[in-house]
């Protein structure tokens, strides 16, 4: 068998095996490959950088576990620029697996602002049903919305945080961070549209182009698309996570695909080639 006939006949598990090779080691020692800040990312950070300190920042956390790839590392580095521009952040779910998960994201950072007290700079009150109605309610008194406890089933108004905070009309700004209904939708239509509460939308790749309507309109202020907006937001931030650690691992992977669709294409008309060379002789 010679060269031409192995590359068109390689086995693919020799495929899989190499872009696994590549996954591991392009995490283990990521490059920082070039990375250019859309402008849909650079007006959120501007949106966020421009907040006075001890502004209220609302996350609404409406994704669950199976969306954290996609969502959860701009969760983060919206969190961490929070933090470290002496925001509050306070986050509510409209799905049953917010609460935790934004347990999670405060755990996973908080070594890095040990100066960081829960109730005092960040609140989270957990999931509650409902929905739309939730946010009316939430719009009317925050205390009753979520029956006056947080994620943690401690009475809200032990912090200075849950004292203060009576609306989610008085919030400088919405991040709501949502995979699907309700999410962003509702936030716009009781909240932002009524109270004139702008919103940053984090979305998965799917669902940009049906928010994009909303942004030219300007009911959406800022919108994140997916692993490569947290990488934008990441960069723009000069704070490196996950999120350009995942580009970088799915850029590597991107250009194995196409190294052996190239090696395959070339094998197969190389191959073509010699028999017709050989038919010929």
């Amino acid at each position: 068998m010679n060269l031409y006939q192995r590359l068109e006949s390689l086995d693919r598990r020799w495929i899989f095996g190499f872009q696994v090779l590549v996954f591991v080691v392009s995490i283990l020692n990521p490059v920082g490959l070039a990375l250019e800040v859309s402008g849909s990312t650079r007006q959120t950070f501007e949106l966020i950088d421009s907040l006075p300190a001890g502004s209220i920042v609302w996350f609404g956390v409406d994704y669950e576990p199976a969306n954290r790839a996609e969502i959860e590392a701009s969760a983060i580095a919206l969190f961490k620029h929070c933090m470290k521009k002496d925001l509050r952040v306070v986050a509510a779910s409209m799905w049953a697996p917010g609460g935790s998960q934004m347990d999670s994201l405060i755990r996973s950072v908080s070594d890095q602002f040990e100066d960081k007290v829960y109730g005092v700079d960040f609140l989270n009150l957990g999931y509650r049903p409902g929905g739309q109605v939730f946010l009316q309610q939430l719009t009317e008194d925050i205390s009753t919305a979520v029956l006056g406890i947080d994620h943690y089933g401690n009475p809200i108004s032990q912090y200075p945080l849950g004292k203060e905070l009576k609306t989610i009309k008085d919030v400088s700004i919405i991040v709501s961070f949502a995979i699907g209904s309700p999410g962003f939708r509702e936030y716009i239509k009781v909240v932002t549209d009524p109270y004139k509460v702008p919103i940053i939308a984090v979305l998965p790749a799917v669902s940009i182009p049906e928010a994009m309507p909303m942004v030219n309109s300007h009911q959406i202020s800022g919108i994140l698309g997916s692993l490569r907006g947290g990488a934008e937001y990441e960069k723009i931030s000069s704070n490196p996570g996950k999120a350009m650690t995942g580009m970088d691992a799915q850029s590597f992977m991107n250009l194995t695909i196409l190294l052996f669709i190239v090696l395959g294409n070339v094998g197969y008309f190389a191959q073509r080639r010699f028999n017709e060379r050989k038919g010929g002789m």
